[in-house]
């Protein structure tokens, strides 16, 4: 039997970035909101385990690195990294098949401010010329932008784990109610549609750790439960939608998408190496900020290019033939029981991971050999990581004597029909189906990451700057190796103009509904260069915008939310 229902204008699934912003909006807008939260404000391992996948996809990493059942959600895990998408991607473009994203660029770009604002990474300026502290140097000196471009920026956040920087506001707004350890279990709907043609969620259920059951009843339903989980629970309300809530034209838990990212190239620069910015640099308000190589607008239509970024990295920190000191001593540092409390445990082991066999013995003897600059690096590093207050450094860079660096390629994966997720007889605890992830790479994702290393190394030797070299003898078998995700997930919900198109439209609303949304980068058509944090932060923005004009509307008062109870009620009482 389900306890007295929980009410308020807004119910909003999920405390992650997404759900967090949605909800303060609201509350500040004067909204009565209710945030419900499946984990807490502290990891808790029963609540992650229902974030489990079934199988063992050999492209995907397990949902324990990639999902986080806790207030903050997914930041608890993230590197900090704030880029948003491109014009190009919002346009009509063959490589992306029949995925069309249903609304234009500048529509969402008045919002990207604002998404700064909430990620706490500066002003909204994402290109080194545009910020004239940066703009009188190029990456290598005499670089010019032509079809390979140098001077777009990737900001970085506090960094901002959204759990920590809003839990007390959170906590204690007059319009806000966070509810933790309630897992949101199925989205309950009218079977038939309204006289105006709209169908309408009457109820959301939700279990707790305790296994008793409450209902939540909103004016307005925002999931933002992730990419996948969203996606879950879209699956499992199926009470009045065979097959899940959204899945009316087959689209739900299709065009699942990641990112390309591998390393198989090196750039060596013919210019002065002391010259070459092969790290983080700062804008005048102290951000921490970083320049990619990326392709012009123009090639990507004339070439038939995904969007791509490429950008200078260390040598792998595993492999000890790379001689340094402070490599081998930040390997040796993340190996040990310390690592997993210097970054997120999915970041920990790609830092580890390596192609080459290594040894503790050779590491250490790199240390003792470079002992000096090793202990600098630990003593410098170690303060502006870990110690100094305000922003911290988000990461580190060592230079190349040689002025020759790898090169980690981050591209689009293009939207793929047999890349999905489905739901699985394996129930959680909460009795919810598992799911199973089919993540796929196609050809042209193969053959589009030679393709940009090419046009990269013909815009160096053409400017007599350098050179682009490929790392392994079978290039494409290098890539097809490397090729892993689920990090950042999308397409699974994805947004369309038409209803057989997709699964949202273009205000994020599920097709055939007024009242329910989804706030998740499921729904973004397709997947850009760039993480999907920051470009879902300013979703949400505009989500929240626009349910506050509806809600303030008079034809947006259908129902007035009950008055939150008291400290005596039961409800109240609740966990959180």
């Amino acid at each position: 039997m389900a306890e007295r229902a929980l009410e308020a204008e807004v119910a909003v699934v999920g405390a992650g970035p997404a759900g967090i912003v949605v909800a303060l909006e609201l509350a500040r807008a004067g909204h009565r909101v209710l945030l419900l939260e499946s984990g807490g404000t502290r990891f808790d391992p029963e609540a992650q385990e229902l974030a489990d996948l079934v199988g063992s996809d050999p492209h995907h990493v397990e949902g324990e690195l990639s999902m986080r059942r806790q207030v903050g959600g997914s930041s608890n895990l993230w590197g900090g990294r704030c880029v948003p998408f491109d014009p190009i991607d919002f346009e009509s473009r063959p490589i992306v098949g029949e995925a069309r994203w249903p609304l234009r660029y500048d529509e969402v770009s008045p919002y990207l401010q604002r998404a700064c604002d909430w990620c706490r990474c500066g002003r909204a300026v994402f290109e080194a010329s545009q910020l004239p502290e940066l703009a009188d140097r190029a990456i290598v000196p005499g670089f010019a932008d032509r079809d390979v471009r140098a001077g777009e920026l990737e900001r970085w956040s506090l960094p901002t784990n959204f759990g920590r920087v809003y839990r007390a506001e959170l906590e204690r707004s007059p319009s806000l109610q966070l509810e933790t350890g309630l897992t949101c279990t199925e989205v309950v709907s009218s079977a038939e549609p309204s006289p105006q043609g709209r169908r309408r969620v009457d109820h959301l259920l939700a279990r707790r750790k305790d296994g008793s059951r409450v209902a939540i009843r909103a004016e307005k339903y925002v999931i933002a439960a992730g990419g996948l989980g969203a996606t879950k629970l879209l699956f499992a309300s199926d009470g009045s939608d065979p097959g899940g809530i959204g899945n009316h034209s087959g689209h739900l838990g299709r065009w699942y998408m990641a990112h390309v990212e591998v390393r198989v190239g090196r750039v060596v620069f013919t210019t002065p190496p002391e010259q070459t910015i092969y790290g983080h640099e700062r804008d005048e308000e102290g951000v921490y900020v970083r320049r990619r190589f990326t392709l012009s607008p123009e090639l990507q239509r004339r070439e038939s290019l995904p969007n791509a970024a490429i950008w200078l990295v260390n040598p792998e920190i595993g492999d000890a033939s790379h001689g340094s000191g402070i490599l081998s001593f930040v390997y040796l540092m993340l190996i040990s029981p310390l690592g997993r409390y210097c970054v997120a445990e999915g970041i920990r082991q790609a830092h580890i991971k390596t192609s080459s066999p290594t040894s503790v013995r050779a590491h250490l003897g790199n240390v003792l050999r470079d002992l000096g600059p090793a202990v600098a690096f630990a003593l410098s590093f170690g303060y502006r990581r870990f110690l100094r207050r305000g922003r911290k450094v988000p990461g580190f860079f060592v230079p190349s004597a040689a002025n020759a660096y790898p090169l980690l390629y981050h591209g689009e994966h293009l939207p793929h029909w047999e890349s999905f997720v489905e739901p699985t007889d394996q129930l959680d605890a909460c009795g919810m189906p598992r799911l199973r992830t089919n993540l796929h790479f196609g050809e042209v994702d193969v053959r589009s990451v030679v393709r940009a290393h090419e046009q990269l190394d013909r815009s160096l030797r053409e400017q007599g700057l350098g050179r682009v070299e490929m790392i392994h003898d079978d290039v494409e078998g290098a890539i097809r190796e490397q090729l892993f995700g689920g990090y950042h997930q999308a397409g699974t919900t994805r947004m369309s103009k038409l209803p057989e198109d997709g699964v949202v439209d273009e205000n994020l609303a599920v097709h055939g509904f007024d009242d329910l949304f989804v706030a998740s980068s499921a729904t973004f058509p397709t997947s850009s260069q760039a993480n999907s944090t920051f470009m879902l932060v300013a979703f949400a923005v505009r989500l929240a915008d626009r349910l506050s004009n509806e809600l303030s509307s008079p034809s947006g008062r259908r129902r007035r939310a009950a008055p939150r109870p008291d400290s005596a009620s039961p409800v109240a009482a609740a966990p959180g």
